[in-house]
C-alpha cells in the first residue's frame, strides 16, 4: 500500500475526531464575579416558641436588611456593619412547626439569602423533604467524545500495522 493511502486514513480519522469535538463543544459563559450573600442561624432545628440568632454576611455596608419567614411573618429590619454584615435574635412564634425558611433581603442591592430552618413538633406524618441536590454534570456530550476518540484510536492503531505482502 502506498505510503499517501497509509497516512490518509489516520488523518481523515482525526479530522473527523476534530468535528466531532467542535460539534459537542459548548460556549463558555460565565457571570461576573459578585459576593453572594449567605445567612445562617445559630440552631437549626428550634423549638417553637424560642429565640434563635439570625446571621448574614455580603449585603452592601450600612444596608437596611428585612428579615421574613416564608409563612409571611415579618421581624424589624437591621442596618448591617461596616463589613456588610449583621446578627439578629428572631423569635419564632408557639405554634409554628415543621420546615421554614428565614430569608434575608437588602433594601438598597435586592441581594437576598435564606437559611432553612426545622421547627420542632413536626407533625407524626413524617417523610423526608426536598431531593437530592444536582452534583453532576451532562455526561452525554462528554461520553460520545469518548466513545469517538476510542473508536478513532483503534482504527488509527489498525491502519498503522503493516500488513503482509504476500510474494
Amino acid at each position: 500500500m502506498p505510503t499517501s493511502k497509509r497516512l490518509g486514513a489516520p488523518l481523515i480519522v482525526v479530522f473527523g475526531i476534530i468535528a466531532a469535538m467542535v460539534a459537542f463543544a459548548v460556549p463558555a459563559d460565565a457571570a461576573p464575579y459578585t459576593t453572594q450573600p449567605t445567612t445562617s442561624v445559630s440552631n437549626q432545628t428550634p423549638a417553637a416558641g424560642s429565640a434563635v440568632t439570625f446571621c448574614g454576611q455580603g449585603f452592601l455596608p450600612g444596608e437596611t436588611v428585612s428579615i421574613a419567614l416564608d409563612n409571611g411573618t415579618r421581624y424589624p429590619s437591621v442596618t448591617t456593619d461596616t463589613s456588610g454584615a449583621f446578627c439578629s435574635t428572631v423569635v419564632l412564634g408557639a405554634t409554628l412547626t415543621g420546615t421554614h425558611v428565614l430569608t434575608a433581603t437588602g433594601q438598597t442591592s435586592g441581594r437576598t439569602s435564606s437559611t432553612e430552618i426545622r421547627v420542632a413538633g413536626v407533625s407524626a406524618s413524617g417523610g423526608t423533604t426536598g431531593g437530592l441536590a444536582f452534583t453532576g454534570a451532562a455526561v452525554i456530550g462528554i461520553g460520545a467524545l469518548g466513545g469517538l476518540l476510542l473508536v478513532g484510536g483503534v482504527t488509527m492503531l489498525l491502519a498503522g500495522r503493516r500488513r503482509k505482502v504476500e510474494a
